[in-house]
């Protein structure tokens, strides 16, 4: 069987998801590919897509491509793609939000590993897959992993936001509406996946995404990657006080609204812990607050997230959105007991044994599950065994594997 992974990006939460169901499945002798816009890896079976497998092909006449250019300089949009990527270029700089659109210049149908595969398993495809001559062309079966909530809108990719920039934002999510329901009604053979039970109830209510089955295969993690480290030695290393009672805070931009640090800080100063440090990893500017907090930047590595979970004493997860919540699976890996907001994978991976599951999304209730946490012990070699036994990449591949199969047959 031949399986081909489409993904925008081979990183990024989604990217390193789709990467890790990559490897496992080519560890289980399984033909895979990855194809992607971005690339960063240098794995030779992911490979980057090239401009020109696009929709939109220059002129072959000098004259014509030096007028496109002038045009482009002054201003002018060529095309459909250019004219709505110039609107969101306008609003993200305005608003900031995860917005992205159905359309692109890449014709994927076209791409050799696309033709050549049984079955086509995409990811986070926005601003790569053009919906409408992707599933038009493509007629074979097709698995689809939904990493946020975006199959259910034109461009959002979670509900908070698109309540809160509804109107200013209408002027794309509406026609991009429009087009992915055009385009997927074209589409006979989608399976999708939910990464959590709270996901799969939100796309099986959702007229885009209710016509085809939905079942839940969790995120994966490969178990050597992530480690129970010396404490102490990972506290030197980072900087931080050994004494200290360690609060950790993990994500990809730590200043986007959805993770809700500034919650998690507010929830700090309620406790007044003596000896606190807030432990932050990701970009972003870190926040202004009596609290101790160690900045580490991003972090790609899994030796050294491990040595930052290893080093924490609790990890916090203040999401107000979650499809699956990656980082506390990655921490209980490490043996991190975890305080969560209700989202996400919370109510499946939470139990008293490894963290305290928080009654809401304010910042009483995250006081209220840290003061809980902190009085409790761990067994931190118990929490990474539970983990690792559940969310093991190989078992997760396997899932997938079978998947494949029935979609296939």
């Amino acid at each position: 069987m031949k399986v081909l992974h489409i993904a925008t990006m081979d990183h990024g939460g989604a990217g390193i998801a789709a990467r890790r169901i990559h490897e496992a499945l080519l560890q289980q002798g399984v033909e895979s590919h990855v194809l992607c816009r971005f690339k960063r890896s240098s794995a030779p079976d992911v490979t980057a897509a090239q401009p020109d497998m696009g929709l939109y092909r220059p002129s072959r006449n000098p004259l014509v491509r030096s007028a496109e250019r002038i045009l482009r300089r002054r201003g002018k949009c060529l095309t459909e793609v250019e004219r709505y990527e110039r609107q969101m270029q306008t609003l993200d700089r305005r608003y900031g939000a995860a917005f992205t659109m159905p359309l692109s210049n890449f014709d994927l149908a076209q791409h050799p590993l696309v033709q050549q595969a049984d079955v086509i398993h995409l990811h986070w495809v926005e601003n790569f897959v053009d919906y409408p001559t992707f599933f038009a062309h493509v007629k074979k079966p097709i698995v689809w992993t939904f990493h946020d909530e975006n199959i259910a809108f034109g461009g959002f990719h979670y509900s908070d936001e698109a309540q809160r920039l509804k109107e200013p934002f209408a002027c794309l999510e509406e026609p991009f509406a429009r087009i992915k329901s055009r385009a997927l009604a074209a589409a006979s053979d989608i399976h999708m996946v939910a990464l959590c039970q709270p996901m799969a109830r939100f796309y099986r209510d959702h007229s885009l995404a209710n016509r085809f089955p939905v079942e839940i295969i969790y995120n994966g993690i490969r178990p050597d990657d992530f480690q129970v480290l010396d404490r102490r030695f990972c506290r030197q290393v980072l900087g931080v006080p050994e004494e200290n009672c360690v609060v950790c805070f993990c994500a990809s931009e730590i200043n986007e609204h959805r993770k809700g640090l500034a919650n998690l800080v507010a929830a700090l100063e309620q406790l007044n812990i003596p000896n606190l440090t807030l432990l932050c990893i990701g970009e972003g500017q870190l926040p202004e607050s009596e609290v101790h907090t160690v900045g580490t930047g991003a972090i790609a590595n899994p030796r050294f997230l491990s040595m930052a979970y290893s080093a924490s004493d609790i990890l916090v997860m203040s999401s107000y959105e979650e499809s699956f919540a990656q980082t506390p699976v990655e921490a209980m890996a490490c043996g991190c007991p975890v305080v969560a907001t209700p989202c996400g994978i919370i109510d499946e991976l939470i139990t008293d044994h490894n963290g305290v599951r928080c009654a809401d999304f304010t910042a009483e209730a995250l006081a209220d599950g840290l003061r809980t946490a902190l009085g409790r012990q761990y067994d931190r070699q118990a929490i990474r065994s539970d983990t690792t036994e559940r969310f093991d990449i190989a078992l997760i591949a396997r899932q997938y594997l079978d998947l494949y199969h029935r979609c296939v047959s």
